[in-house]
């Protein structure tokens, strides 16, 4: 089976000329060119693969959750270092490891409706380049514009190309922050073709040590653009089915029986679904009549109407010159008994929106934090943590049904 991979910084059109290489079933290139979609070769499968520029792969730390809430903490985690509104961002978060680590491609969301209709994968350039050793940075030359520099944990970041003998200013800041504070500097291993007399220049402006590596290409190494994980997931993901294998016919009396067992679980189950519908119906339709009946008008569904009787309810508080569950003397009141739990020196600063608490907490282990994460849940708020940079970011609202005394 032919595979027909194309590098792309945007959307592909007529007018483009993307670099393209053609692998055949073993993942050996067999061919290689640049163009527009109408001088691509034919082939069995098209991937794409977003250039350096256009992707970014970030490495963040996790405490212990469900597998179901991983992608929701890390954007929260990253939610102060994306470059635009969180909602414009594509990402994709991997399970988590056993110490706590998430690998997040992020990339623009606009550009994965295209490509999802011409490709049946989409990977990050960056991902198919190896991860340099510990305490060492691996400086790559994109196969579109500029490069990327990969990070032992993972990350990578786009550069710009460099000019003559000075090296690009996102990989210059990049190793200022890293020696911030009294940090070793990284050994940056450069994965291209440059002289000793552009190695020593850039040792001497960044004061850490540029050293050759073998020449990278985003096309030498099929196997590795084939294990790199698939960027269309969540909302843009593929969704195969599978078709079911025919039983063999000396197995016809089991089948028939397991097929008969089968239907009279889904027959149960659809009836007892059907009963939870009515009762859900039943329930949300109250719930929008109370909320008609309380003045709160006519609302689209049981949800908005919940949250306006809330409303209702936190204003009426008001007027009689008391407090609603969800304002902030009420909300910190009930985290306040676990906060105080944690050991000294961890709580650092809280901030109020409407209906929520954001704590920021230095580093602590990871015990401490699962039973801060018990003792707020008991309390009755919902929360969600990430860890930061510099520690640990927490989230608390009220939980459902307790927006009421």
């Amino acid at each position: 089976m032919s595979v027909l991979r194309v590098l792309l910084t945007m959307a592909p059109s007529p007018a483009s000329d993307d670099p393209w290489a053609l692998f055949d079933a073993q993942e050996r290139k067999v061919r290689s060119g640049r163009g527009n979609p109408s001088t691509w070769p034919a082939a069995d499968r098209r991937e794409a693969v977003l250039a350096a520029s256009a992707v970014r792969l970030a490495a963040i730390v996790l405490p212990p959750m469900p597998a179901d809430r991983v992608a929701a903490a890390a954007a929260f985690a990253l939610e102060d270092q994306l470059a635009g509104p969180a909602h414009e961002q594509h990402l994709v978060a991997s399970a988590r490891r056993r110490d706590g680590g998430v690998d997040v491609a992020i990339a623009a969301r606009s550009l994965f409706a295209p490509l999802r209709r011409e490709f049946v994968r989409v990977v990050a350039e960056p991902a198919t380049a190896a991860i340099p050793p510990p305490k060492s940075w691996r400086w790559n030359a994109s196969g579109a514009d500029g490069g990327f520099v990969r990070k032992p944990d993972g990350s990578a970041f786009a550069v710009s190309a460099p000019h003559g003998e000075g090296v690009p200013p996102e990989l210059a800041l990049a190793l200022t922050q890293a020696q911030r504070g009294g940090g070793a500097a990284p050994r940056v291993e450069v994965a291209f073709a440059a002289d000793d007399a552009q190695l020593s220049a850039w040792s001497a402006q960044c004061a850490t040590p540029f050293a050759r590596s073998a020449a990278w290409q985003w096309d030498q190494d099929g196997a590795a653009i084939a294990a790199a994980p698939d960027l269309l997931q969540g909302e843009f993901s593929l969704e195969t089915r599978r078709v079911p294998q025919p039983a063999t016919h000396r197995f016809r009396w089991a089948v028939g029986f397991a097929v008969a067992a089968v239907v009279l679980h889904v027959v149960a189950t659809l009836a007892q679904w059907t009963w939870l519908r009515l009762d859900s119906w039943r329930t949300a339709r109250a719930i929008v009549a109370a909320a008609s009946d309380a003045g709160a008008g006519e609302q689209p569904d049981a949800d908005a109407a919940a949250a306006s009787l809330a409303r209702k309810f936190g204003d009426a508080r008001h007027r009689a010159a008391l407090s609603a569950p969800s304002d902030a003397l009420p909300l910190l009141a009930r985290a306040a008994p676990a906060l105080a739990a944690l050991p000294a020196g961890t709580f650092k600063i809280a901030t109020y929106s409407p209906a929520t608490w954001t704590f920021d907490l230095a580093k602590a282990d990871a015990n401490a934090l699962a039973e801060l994460d018990r003792r707020l849940t008991a309390a009755g708020l919902a929360t969600l943590q990430a860890t930061t940079n510099s520690g640990t970011r927490l989230r608390a609202t009220l939980a459902p049904g307790m927006d009421v005394p």
